[in-house]
């Protein structure tokens, strides 16, 4: 059930769109662009509904991250990062920084965008572009989420600290 009074000061809220909140975690930059939430007329602002951030972050670890060129993680203290395409070492140094932008579509929510932006590593063999792996970025969504809420002054749930 989705409220519609502030959880705050228990006025009536509406679903505004706010342009972008900007959150961090490592070298993983998340934008979160023209997304919903509600506010009341203090300017209090609440998720638009109880599971939105679990669903956010369901939807990005296992629809949208997937898609994203990544390689191979190995080993457990001397980390090793393999070519997604060939197999070969990547390079240890990135070669720049890539933004990744994704079309999020939630239910009973206009669709909106998220940027990743994360270090790309090249192969010196295929010449691919591509993260370290998935796992590192699947580790570190939920915290550069949490910022980007932060950002946008959205308190955590209640019972969530």
């Amino acid at each position: 059930m989705t409220s519609t009074s502030c959880n705050r000061c228990r006025a009536a809220t509406e679903i505004i769109v706010v342009n972008f909140a900007d959150g961090e975690a490592g070298p993983l930059r998340i934008r979160l662009k023209e997304f919903p939430l509600r506010a009341c007329v203090e300017r209090h602002h609440q998720f638009v509904r109880p599971d939105f951030a679990v669903e956010l972050l369901r939807h990005l670890t296992e629809e949208d991250e997937p898609q994203l060129p990544a390689g191979e993680e190995k080993g457990l203290i001397m980390k090793k990062y393999l070519c997604e395409s060939c197999g070969e070492a990547l390079e240890p140094k990135p070669d720049h920084r890539h933004t990744f932008s994704i079309e999020v579509s939630l239910v009973d929510l206009d669709p909106f965008g998220v940027d990743l932006s994360m270090p790309v590593y090249k192969c010196s063999t295929c010449d691919k572009e591509q993260l370290h792996s998935l796992k590192e970025v699947r580790r570190l969504t939920p915290a550069a989420m949490a910022h980007a809420f932060e950002a946008a002054n959205i308190p955590p749930p209640p019972g969530a600290i």
